[in-house]
């Protein structure tokens, strides 16, 4: 049994050896070369890369990716910008959609609560709503969305559905062609 022991420590102990790279190199091996370096005469050209995650001023054209565009949203105490306004329908749109305000909010496309009557009216015939639950202080949610055909014909906008919100203009037009 003794011996049983000790056949497997030698084994595991051979096993652990070879797997650890535990050759040296020979002391009579000869030091290897390295060819000399050159100065460098120009600064190459290197794109600076940022950590942080960057909403796209409302100036700057979308992305498009074979007949849809990503449309940055960003969500702040009382305001809503959007990186687009004008839409058509049957594109599908990405809407990235960033929270940089201290409060929750929900975001809504939806017609005008002075076209439906009231908050509850546009939050039941919204078009698309992101519910305060996933929009908290910070949060950041993608939506894909297509705007139908009576699209078109509606007087529409992004708005927060959250009473004092909207009343302190949380709320931007869009228009949609077809």
């Amino acid at each position: 049994m003794k011996r049983i022991a000790l056949l497997v420590t030698v084994v595991v102990a051979m096993l652990f050896v070879t797997a650890c790279g535990g050759s040296a190199p020979a002391a009579t091996q000869a030091p290897v070369s390295l060819p000399s370096v050159q100065p460098v005469t120009a600064e190459p050209s290197v794109q600076p890369v940022t950590t942080e995650p960057s909403v796209q001023p409302v100036a700057t054209e979308p992305a498009t990716t074979a007949n849809s565009a990503e449309v940055a949203i960003t969500l702040d105490d009382n305001t809503i910008n959007s990186s687009l306004t004008t839409f058509q329908v049957g594109v599908p749109y990405t809407f990235v959609i960033t929270n940089a305000g201290a409060r929750a909010h929900n975001f809504n496309i939806t017609q005008p609560v002075s076209v439906v009557g009231s908050l509850d009216a546009a939050l039941q015939t919204a078009l698309l709503a992101v519910p305060k639950s996933e929009l908290n202080s910070g949060a950041k949610v993608t939506v894909q969305f297509t705007f139908p055909d009576t699209a078109a014909s509606m007087q529409l906008e992004f708005s927060c559905l959250i009473t004092r919100h909207y009343n302190d203009g949380m709320k931007l037009a869009i228009t949609v062609t077809q």
